[in-house]
Parts: C-alpha cells; structure tokens; sequence
C-alpha cells in the first residue's frame, strides 16, 4: 500500500513538474506573463508538498524532500524556477526563521530541564564547546585550500572559522521530538538526547548571534574603531532580543487568556511581528523567537502547548517555502566542487559530536549508554542551521553565499542520516517502545487507559 502510494505522489510530481516545462517553454516565445511570480509560488508549494510526501513515504525526513526539490526546479538544474523568482520569494524567509525560533522556544520546559542537571549542563556546554573546538580548528587547519578561505587574509579566515564551528553546534529538537515520540522511546538516553538538544538550540543561536557580531566587527571597514564596543554591543544585542522575546511571550499569554481565537492566524501575525522588531530595532531574529516561545511556554504550559500546535500548522507550507527556496537557492556548480567539503567536515562534526558527548557525559556522571550513544541523536540539523545560514548568506553575499551551499549540503546528509542513525540507537539501548509498555503496565494495574480514572474506563 506504501509503495503504492509513494508511486501515486512521485507520478503527480513529475505530471506537475512537466506542466511548468510547458509553461516555461510558451513564455521563452511569449515573454512571462503579469503573474508569473504568483504562478512561481504556488507551484513551488505544490512541488514542496509532494516531494515532502515522496520522502516521507520513502522513509526520509520531509525536510530532505523540500530541499531536493528546490534543488531540481531551481536555476541550477531545470530552472524551472528563474533566479528572480528565487529572489522575490524570499520575501517568506524571516517569517519562516521566526516560526522556527519559536516552535524551538515553545520546546524548552523548565520542569524537564530541571530534572536533568548535571548531566544536562555537562553534556550541553561541554559538548558544545569541543564540537565548536573540532570544526573551527578544522577550518583554519585546512583554510589554505577550502574555497572560501583560499588566499583570503587571516581576519577573514579566523572569522569564518568562528561562524562554522557556531553553526555546526545546531542540531535539529523537531527531529529528536518526531523520532522519540514515533518509537515511543522513554529513558534516560531519550530524555538526555531531547533536553540537550533543545538547549543547544539557546547555545547555538547566542553563539551565532556572538559570531555575526565578531564578523560585523572585523570585515567591515570601520571594525577596528567599533571593536572595543564589541563586548558592550554584543550584550546590547543579545539582551535587547531576550527583552524583546519575553515581552512578546507575556503578549502572547495575554491573548491566550482572553482572546483564544484564530491561532493560527495570529502564529503568522506574530512571526511577521518579531520578523519586523528584529529588523527595526537590529535584533537577532532567532533569539527574539526563542524567547518568546519559551516566555510563553512556562507562563502558560497547556496554552502554550496549544500554540505551538497552532505554529507547527501555520508553518507547514512556509517551511515547505523555505527549505525549497534554500534548495532552490543553491549553485549546483559550486555544490559539486563542495562535496567532498561537505563529506570532510560531516566526519569532523560527528567526531566532535562524539568527543564532546563522551567527555561531557563522564563528567556529568550520566549512565553508560548515555556516553556511548547519545551523540548520535544530535546528527540531524535542519530549520535552525538553515536559517542560520541563510542571514550569513544575506550579511556576507561572498563568502556567506558559498558557506550557504557548503551547510546546504551538510544538511541533506544529516537529515538522511540523523533520524535513522536515532532510531536505531533508541532500539539498541531497549528504550524504544518503553513508553508504549509502560503505558501497558499502567492500564493493567488500574484497569483504565492512562490519564483516565478506573471509574471513566
């Protein structure tokens, strides 16, 4: 029935795309018509939707589908999508980054965290900091022959060091969360790979934000005059995006106590809001979203899980846009000359992953298979490293453009491997399908299905 199904999808795929080569083909003789950007976009989403569903039925993550199928429409491969349909779309970017800042807020629960302690703080900071360790120091070892660093001068290659190693710190708590809930996995191996994964989401994108700063400083030409208002700046930045975040949060539980009408509507209506305050008022974007996701989800717990349910529904076909238009985005030419790069530095970042994880985890006295295995549920990068990379790209259109198509590439390896290597190690330490037996346990000792009382059942 599966294979069945992924038939019908990939048929109407390609029935969809071979439609826009004829519409392509007319406009090459008639010249593109007034709504060709419309007609650009809405074919785009329809393209992401079904090769979403093609991956998925395949066994992939969605993302890997929308990123695959940008690539293939793009001016790259069949250039059904033309560089300024790619460019008047991008309109879409900073809300999607929003919705994907705030779904990651929304996933930070104090009450999880504090249970976790030690080995959570050990785990996430010192992992952090030997991952960011391996992929910088990578970096400037081999800055003498890697494209975007080859003869440039050291400001410039120290700097792009900084911004890689920040951004191979992101993994992806949406992966964690799907994979962890669909194998029903429960136990100290599952609680530390989500609790670690949602609080590099905070590490990395003050990191990121740090990293854009220094570079900010150091390349443009007035950088030497600004850096000693580096530190202050910096801060400035940071705490007015936290500020800013949580004022919004507060904002958002006020609504949900006394309005509680068209969520999804005002999830939209809120992205395009922080989107706007960051851009006004020089914030990062990433951390005004993930604190107000995080503001809101511990004023207002099951409010607040509503919400993020109302986002995870309204950002469906801008992540679909999004990770298209990243795709779509990409230079196929430079892609092949980077992928030995991206295979390169996928290795240096699992090892880093690996080092961290153990080192992290001995410290934090966490259980053996927490040490052993751990690491490999925070492979997957996705919404986050993207987004990142996406401002690098629009801040630095040289170097930053080429870093885009470098990471691109990383993320479809990781998004192929991370959910299946998480799987596999959630079976190998007996933890998949321990919440599902516990629930078992439950019933048979009450007679009644958990969170129902003997009397309801």
């Amino acid at each position: 029935m599966a294979g069945r199904e992924l038939t019908q999808r990939a048929f109407a795929l390609a029935v969809l795309l071979g439609l826009m080569w004829v519409v392509r083909s007319y406009e090459a003789v008639a010249g593109p018509g007034p709504g060709d950007t419309a007609m650009a976009l809405g074919f785009l989403l329809l393209a992401a939707f079904l090769g979403g569903q093609v991956a998925s039925l395949a066994g992939l993550s969605r993302v890997t589908g929308y990123l695959l199928v940008g690539l293939l429409v793009g001016p790259g491969a069949l250039g059904l999508l033309r560089p300024a349909d790619v460019e008047r779309l991008r309109l879409f970017d900073d809300i999607a980054i929003a919705l994907i800042a705030l779904t990651a807020g929304g996933e930070l629960r104090l009450s999880q965290l504090r249970g976790m302690g030690r080995s959570l703080a050990s785990i996430s900071l010192l992992g952090t900091a030997i991952l960011f360790a391996c992929v910088a120091g990578a970096v400037l070892l081999l800055s003498a022959w890697l494209p975007f660093t080859a003869g440039r001068p050291l400001p410039l290659v120290l700097t792009v060091a900084v911004v890689f190693g920040s951004v191979a710190i992101a993994s992806s708590p949406s992966v964690a969360i799907a994979v962890i809930t669909d194998t029903r996995s429960r136990g100290p191996l599952a609680s530390t790979i989500l609790g670690v994964t949602v609080v590099k989401d905070v590490l990395v994108i003050v990191a990121f934000a740090a990293a854009l700063s220094v570079a900010y400083t150091v390349l443009e030409p007035a950088g030497g005059a600004a850096g000693a208002g580096l530190g202050l700046g910096l801060a400035a930045e940071i705490g007015g995006s936290l500020l800013a975040g949580g004022l919004l949060g507060v904002g958002v539980a006020a609504y949900l106590r006394w309005v509680d009408r068209q969520m999804v509507l005002f999830a939209i209506g809120l992205a395009w809001l922080a989107a706007e305050l960051a851009a006004t008022f020089h914030l990062e974007l990433l951390l005004v979203g993930l604190a107000a996701g995080f503001t809101l989800e511990n004023l207002l717990p099951v409010a607040g899980g509503r919400f993020v349910e109302s986002l995870e529904n309204a950002s469906l076909p801008l992540y679909a846009l999004f990770f298209s238009l990243a795709g779509a985005a990409v230079h196929l030419d430079e892609l092949a000359d980077l992928w030995t790069w991206a295979l390169l530095f996928v290795a240096v970042r699992a090892a880093g992953l690996w080092a961290g994880t153990r080192v992290g985890a001995r410290v934090g006295r966490s259980p053996d298979a927490v040490g052993r295995w751990a690491w490999l549920g925070f492979v997957s990068q996705a919404g986050v490293a993207l987004g990142m990379v996406t401002i690098l790209a629009r801040s630095f259109p040289g170097w930053g453009g080429e870093l885009r198509t470098l990471f691109v590439a990383m993320v479809a390896i990781h998004e192929l491997v991370g959910p299946v290597a998480l799987q596999w190690v959630l079976e190998k330490s007996g933890e998949a399908g321990a919440a599902g037996d516990l629930a078992e346990d439950e019933e048979a000792r009450t007679g009644s299905a958990p969170g129902e009382t003997p009397q309801e059942a």
